[in-house]
């Protein structure tokens, strides 16, 4: 790891001052932010602790914007503000030592960053900030018409299927079969009845989970 001489710097989520530095992929360094793999540009706690050694955040983590507003017509439907939170919120499930969230576009927990609903009519809506960026479109190596984010149960109502308990108003993921929750988000090809769930798109292609925002995500507020 290569540190840099630039002065430190201090950032909302952590109580001490943090390090330019440079990360190698060999390292397997996780970022505390997005809770990915880290390397290239990236800022580390400068003080030695047993608490901090293990505090890393990409640059374009630490660069995030504070308040996030989805466009008018995101997938999510979502009007509201949304506000970076370094941890969730302790009262979400009860577990005061190692809270977490529930990410409403892919439907899996997280235990950093979350950009959670600013109302408090709709607190439950929290997104991974790698979710909050997702492209409004994608090429996926497996089909060869672009595919476009979408909730499953737009997806499903394209189908002329009725959002109601039976199988066949689940939408399955054309690569890895298993069911997406509904209102989970998918990326889908309408014309072909293709799609796929979040996390298939991320393991077929690497522009998908980018922490960086790429074109379909929110606007800085």
């Amino acid at each position: 790891m290569m540190r840099s001489r630039r002065p430190c710097v201090k950032h909302f989520s952590h109580s001490h001052p943090l390090q330019p530095v440079e990360v190698k992929e060999e390292e397997e360094l996780i970022c505390s932010g997005c809770e990915l793999d880290l390397s290239g540009s990236a800022y580390r706690c400068r003080k030695s602790s047993s608490c901090c050694d293990d505090f890393y955040l990409h640059r374009s983590c630490f660069e995030l914007p504070k308040v996030l507003q989805l466009p008018v017509d995101h997938v999510s439907g979502h009007q509201h503000p949304l506000l970076l939170l370094a941890t969730p919120p302790k009262e979400d499930d009860g577990d005061d030592e190692y809270p977490k969230f529930v990410c409403s576009a892919c439907g899996d927990y997280g235990t950093g960053f979350t950009y959670r609903c600013s109302s408090t009519s709709c607190q439950s809506f929290n997104l991974h900030v790698t979710c909050a960026f997702l492209p409004n479109t994608i090429k996926h190596v497996d089909h060869q018409h672009p595919l476009s984010l979408f909730s499953s149960s737009t997806s499903l109502e394209i189908k002329g299927i009725s959002n109601s308990s039976s199988s066949s108003s689940i939408f399955t993921c054309d690569v890895c079969r298993k069911h997406v929750p509904q209102n989970c988000w998918i990326y889908y090809c309408s014309e072909c009845d293709y799609g796929t769930d979040l996390a298939c798109t991320a393991t077929t292609t690497n522009n998908t989970y980018s922490v960086l925002p790429a074109g379909g995500g929110g606007r800085i507020q």
